[in-house]
């Protein structure tokens, strides 16, 4: 890897919000193979506190300065969600490789940009659903490819609990806040459905392409109560399978999460936590061949810091990042279609996310 001393990612953090002090910090503290070199936020008190806080030096109020800093190679966009794709293109084209938070996008238009953006430079982009790296997750993923066979049956739920605010209190430090920090012109949170569904379902959907494949078709329905949701649907995966999801915020019992994968050689059933307690999913999966059901132990482990040392490895190696911004796009198609089918009723095709061929990357 050219530039980083003893194959170290030298990555430019861009953002001091909640999902960089919650997540994104305490992760780069501990990972491997990456070193914090840089902070960019436009509000320069918050920004001089989290430098302090981080033995960090490099100090940024604006975001060209970060992007021509020869010591930082790669850059962790932490920005709220409209912000994603101009400031991946702009890192894009300053030669940076990128990992960037979910949604990638709130439109698949801007999402395709990024594609081409990516094609063009050469350069790695990692999407921030870091549940892939949570090591339960990544093992269902592994069993369902190689031992489970078709895959006929598929079924995703993400139940986001009214309790969480007391939750996060409890497991985290104090939020620090400035009145100068750089927001959207329209705040994201001012519509309570549309936000609620893009935060949220952006990992419940990758997780659904992960485990079990692309979705071409999703017919969708939603419930309201006030500022509680509920949508239901049924998804038509590409190689034949169905499915259905349910993704609620907010519900009045504990957080849940799970999805449970039906195949011609067996199943999988994954219970998913709180990403904050560093606590693995746990899996029961069966393998019909010896019927034998297996239980894989889980290692305490914290999934910001494993896409951390996956997105390292992935430049340092020159390896797909996972999720791509292929990745990406088939989750933010899948949200719109979403959205489009409530409105209508009707059953929405997808349109494929189409990669490059391996001899072409």
């Amino acid at each position: 890897m050219s530039g980083c001393p003893n194959d170290t990612l030298r990555i430019g953090l861009l953002g001091c919000g909640a999902i960089s002090q919650f997540a994104h910090l305490p992760a780069l503290a501990k990972a491997r193979g990456v070193r914090l070199a840089a902070i960019c936020d436009g509000a320069e008190d918050l920004l001089q506190t989290i430098g302090r806080r981080n033995g960090v030096q490099r100090l940024y109020t604006r975001y060209e300065e970060l992007l021509g800093d020869s010591e930082v190679d790669a850059v962790l966009i932490a920005a709220p969600d409209p912000f994603h794709v101009p400031l991946a293109l702009e890192a894009l084209q300053a030669g940076k490789h990128v990992l960037v938070e979910k949604p990638l996008s709130d439109n698949s238009v801007d999402c395709e940009a990024l594609v081409r953006a990516v094609r063009e430079t050469g350069l790695k982009l990692q999407v921030g659903c870091m549940k892939r790296h949570d090591p339960g997750i990544a093992y269902a993923h592994e069993f369902i490819r190689d031992r489970l066979g078709p895959v006929f049956s598929v079924s995703g739920w993400y139940r986001d609990t009214s309790f969480r605010p007391a939750i996060q209190e409890t497991l985290l430090p104090p939020l620090l806040n400035s009145a100068h920090s750089v927001r959207p012109r329209v705040d994201p949170k001012g519509d309570r459905q549309r936000y609620s569904l893009w935060t949220h379902s952006a990992h419940l959907f990758d997780n659904l392409l992960f485990l079990a494949g692309p979705i071409r078709a999703v017919t969708a329905k939603l419930a309201r109560l006030d500022e509680r949701f509920s949508w239901h649907g049924v998804l038509e995966f590409a190689d034949g399978g169905v499915g259905n999801f349910e993704l609620s915020v907010k519900v009045n019992e504990g957080w849940s999460e799970g999805y449970i994968v039906h195949g011609a050689g067996g199943s999988v059933h994954v219970e998913t936590f709180i990403p904050f307690y560093h606590r693995p999913s746990m899996v029961r999966a069966f393998d019909a061949s010896g019927a034998l059901s297996t239980t894989p132990l889980g290692e305490h482990s914290n999934p910001f810091k494993n896409q951390l040392e996956a997105f390292a490895r992935a430049v340092r190696e020159d390896l797909p990042p996972s999720p791509d911004v292929y990745d990406g796009l088939a989750v933010v198609r899948i949200i719109e279609a979403v959205e489009r089918s409530v409105t209508s009723g009707e059953r929405i095709e997808i349109p494929p996310t189409v990669r490059p061929t391996d001899a072409s990357r």
